[in-house]
């Protein structure tokens, strides 16, 4: 790999050994991947490390011990409880504790303490063209293919891009590696995609076929951003899916030829709303009319016009959660603050949900690999309705209950009642 002077000097310690120390790990995983050269970054979303995790967060409190600062804008991803109101979630004291230690170590290296999946909408939104790197699926994915940013999916070694503020010149951040590779002709129309739960069953659909390459759309109805953040979040679930196109309404191509750059697809699939209910299907392992104990909202996390719209529906029916129901409506605590400050929040906990901030149940818990070391049951959740492909596929594999995805409303409804109607 080619260095600059600069990083040469960095590289050697003549800007301290914390410097030294990130730049080395980051010259380290471009030589692994054969990249050329550095380039420098202007953000970073930062893993933070979670207490499911003990061994994370005693590295993390030694590293942060060492002097490192953060070198750029850094955004910190979920935590695996609401340190506000852990006691209210059934998080054990422990757990709460250790992720406290990783909070503190956290502000020691500079790290925002955003703790979401979604630091996009708290303003967080490099411009089209800027090197980035990222954790969390549904962020890179958003980066990548709605703002046009470019980002590779980060893991562990983020830390020492935000520390030296360095990547390697590699993967998506190169205009070769973001043209098209597979075409997916939407025969579908705005009565298809009535909902965001649908734009993530179409992701799901899709992903499965993508893989890890990048999926183009052609024919798609208008989109909101919510709808984008949908499809993206789920196409990372099926596949690994870090990039897609979907012209016009995504940011670097303007046609369905201008995402392929000439090139043939290797693939080409109609898409029609069969497809979108086998993949609701192939994710609800729950009857209609089957007993639920848990509804979780909010995977990406809730903005506040998300948290607003439940509130506002369990005002407008003068509902109350069903007992032995758990209704999470998962944020971060920016938003909540916002949510709380218009009676939202308190509009929520009067009708037996909860809003919980920072985490989500997959990150949270109830992980059966966590209840077990902690004594919780195991699983904790018996059947969940989730109105998102990424967290009906994930919680069934590791908090090992059935599920069922549905649309916000009917998700609401199951909670009310205890009982799935079905989508």
């Amino acid at each position: 790999m080619k260095l600059t002077d600069g990083e040469k000097r960095m590289l050697d310690g003549a800007e301290g050994p914390a410097l030294a120390r990130a730049l080395d790990y980051v010259v380290q995983l471009g030589d692994a991947f054969g990249a050329e050269r550095l380039t420098d970054v202007s953000y970073v979303h930062y893993p933070a490390e979670m207490s499911i995790y003990r061994g994370s967060v005693e590295e993390l409190v030694e590293y942060a011990a060492s002097g490192a600062k953060v070198a750029v804008p850094t955004t910190s991803s979920t935590l695996a409880c609401d340190l506000d109101q852990w006691p209210r979630t059934g998080c054990p004291a422990a757990l709460a504790g250790l992720q406290g230690r990783a909070v503190a170590a956290h502000r020691a290296l500079g790290v925002l303490g955003t703790y979401t999946c979604t630091p996009q909408f708290l303003g967080f939104a490099p411009p089209r063209g800027a090197h980035i790197v990222s954790v969390e699926s549904s962020a890179i994915i958003y980066f990548n293919s709605v703002l046009g940013a470019r980002t590779n999916r980060g893991g562990f070694l983020t830390r020492y891009s935000a520390v030296c503020g360095k990547y390697p010149l590699m993967g998506y951040l190169l205009d070769g590696n973001r043209g098209g590779t597979h075409l997916f002709r939407c025969r579908l129309g705005a009565e298809d995609l009535r909902s965001p739960t649908d734009w993530s069953a179409l992701g799901f659909h899709a992903g499965k076929f993508a893989g890890s390459e990048v999926p183009v759309f052609e024919g798609l109805p208008r989109p909101t951003h919510i709808d984008l953040l949908a499809l993206g979040a789920a196409l990372a679930t099926s596949g690994s899916v870090t990039l897609f196109h979907a012209p016009p309404w995504t940011a670097e191509a303007g046609s369905v030829e201008a995402a392929f750059g000439g090139r043939i697809p290797k693939e080409t699939r109609d898409v029609a709303r069969a497809d979108l209910d086998a993949a609701y299907d192939a994710l609800t392992t729950i009857a209609p009319g089957e007993p639920v104990d848990f509804v979780s909202l909010g995977c990406p996390h809730l903005t506040l016009d998300g948290i607003r719209g439940i509130a506002e529906w369990l005002r407008g029916r003068a509902a109350r959660v069903a007992e032995g129901v758990r209704l999470w409506c998962n944020t971060n605590r920016m938003t909540r603050a916002a949510a709380a400050w218009e009676g939202a929040v308190a509009a929520i906990e009067a009708a037996g949900g909860l809003v919980v901030s920072d985490s989500c149940p997959v990150e949270s818990h109830m992980r059966l690999s966590t209840c077990r070391e902690h004594g919780l049951a195991a699983p904790n959740v018996g059947a969940m309705v989730a109105d998102s492909a990424k967290m009906a596929r994930y919680v069934g594999d590791l908090i090992g209950c059935r599920t069922a995805l549905a649309p916000r409303e009917r998700c609401l409804e199951a909670a009310i009642t205890g009982r799935f109607r079905g989508r």
